[in-house]
């Protein structure tokens, strides 16, 4: 077990045990340092985990505090605890719902060489971390995003971190105004948290928000993506109301339209609008490298509060990152990704129109490695729980019940196989 996790799991306890209650302040990472005899890395770690999973909050300048939401969750964890639940320990043969990597595609191995050269660079790795990020990565990314996605961009503009959550945090401390924001769907719930924490009013599809969240590449679950159209409404709205679009780029990387999808940050030149970038999807799930480009303007305000705010990402792994993009690995892995993760999506949509034909109808975007099925009402969702195959549903949808397949870590080979036990499970076959 990692040190923050043993830091994260040490203040879980304290929480579930009620020796902190909702609204008592954290010691401060200072203090935990001392009072745990651990790192200041791993405590802000450890806290920036808790945050991300709902137990505490933090106010600027201020510190970390127990959130209210803490005592419901272990509340309803003990529900689920005495409640009688699936077999967790279940092998699948076929897994169609879980969203992961393609062994057949993995970069690993070069991956872990460009880690070791790295973790030789110990002059960087004695000093503590940028809280911009590296500056070397910072300006790789420039580059890169300025190929892929036409966006002008300086070093200066890019900030780095672990994840969203914290990235949003230091955004949040640049928005002026009026504190609403509008997510796309619920589903969107870590995001809407830390807005929630800090104060906002969280609304959904709701235009007239002082802050609009959107994933243009990614609108619904199984890849629909934003039209020109929509896309030019949107910034119309927003440059005539002086909103503030947040653009998440989530699985722009696999868009297989046979037209390149324009990044709302350089259409608007980034007037108004901020871009959240990731590799975790692209690269390994393990490498929580994530980054925010600043809203035009917003240069020297950051200047003067990012001290606030720590570096959360490995400084190992931005040296390594920093390396594997100048080298080009990226591009030339994506490209990779991209041609069987299209095949993939192409046989498990004829597979599925072919094995249940007119019994349900099969929905595909244009991005993604998910796809939808919309059953007919002879089905029960309920009887494609099997040990053979694993598949999320979705309730509520406009359309109905759903299931909601990812043919992204099942191999390539298995998906007729896959497809037919799905049908058979369902007992209608």
């Amino acid at each position: 077990m990692k040190v923050y996790e043993k830091v994260y799991n040490f203040y879980v306890n304290q929480i579930e045990d009620k020796s902190l209650l909702p609204g008592d302040r954290l010691p401060s990472i200072r203090q935990s340092e001392k009072i745990l005899s651990v790192s200041r890395t791993s405590i802000e770690t450890a806290y920036l985990q808790l945050a991300a999973d709902g137990y505490i909050y933090s106010v600027e300048k201020v510190g970390y505090f127990v959130s209210e939401t803490a005592e419901r969750f272990f509340a309803q964890t003990k529900v689920r605890e005495e409640s009688p639940k699936e077999d967790s320990s279940v092998a699948y043969k076929y897994d169609l719902a879980t969203i992961g990597e393609d062994r057949t595609v993995s970069c690993l191995q070069l991956w872990r060489r460009y880690m070791k050269s790295a973790l030789r660079q110990e002059d960087r790795l004695l000093n503590y971390p940028s809280s911009q990020g590296e500056e070397d990565l910072r300006r790789e990314i420039a580059v890169h995003v300025r190929k892929t996605r036409n966006i002008i961009c300086a070093a200066e503009d890019v900030v780095i971190g672990a994840g969203f959550q914290n990235l949003l945090q230091i955004l949040i401390a640049l928005i002026p105004g009026e504190k609403t924001i509008s997510f796309p769907t619920k589903s969107f719930s870590d995001g809407a948290m830390t807005f929630k924490n800090a104060g906002f009013q969280v609304n959904y599809r709701d235009k007239q928000s002082h802050v609009i969240y959107v994933t243009p590449s990614y609108m619904t679950k199984w890849g629909e993506v934003m039209t020109m159209k929509r896309r030019h409404e949107l910034i119309e709205h927003s440059l005539k109301n002086n909103h503030l679009i947040i653009e998440d780029d989530y699985q722009n990387d696999f868009v297989f339209s046979s037209k390149p999808t324009p990044s709302l940050y350089a259409m608007t030149g980034g007037e108004n609008t901020a871009f959240l970038g990731s590799f975790s999807r692209v690269l390994l799930p393990s490498v929580r490298i994530s980054f925010l480009i600043l809203p035009k303007g917003t240069r020297e305000d950051y200047e003067s509060i990012k001290g606030y705010y720590n570096q959360t990402a490995s400084i190992a792994e931005q040296i390594a990152l920093a390396q594997f993009l100048r080298d080009g690995h990226l591009n030339r892995h994506i490209k990779k990704m991209r041609k069987l993760y299209d095949e993939k999506r192409k046989l498990m949509k004829s597979s599925l129109e072919q094995v249940f034909k007119d019994d349900a109808k099969v929905l595909m975007g244009e991005s993604g490695m998910e796809l939808a099925v919309q059953l007919h009402e002879k089905y029960d969702v309920k009887r494609f729980k099997n040990d053979i195959v694993n598949t999320n549903q979705i309730n509520g949808i406009d359309a109905g019940t759903m299931l909601l397949l990812s043919c992204s870590k099942i191999d390539k080979n298995e998906i007729p196989a896959a497809v037919r036990a799905l049908k058979k499970s369902s007992n209608f076959s």
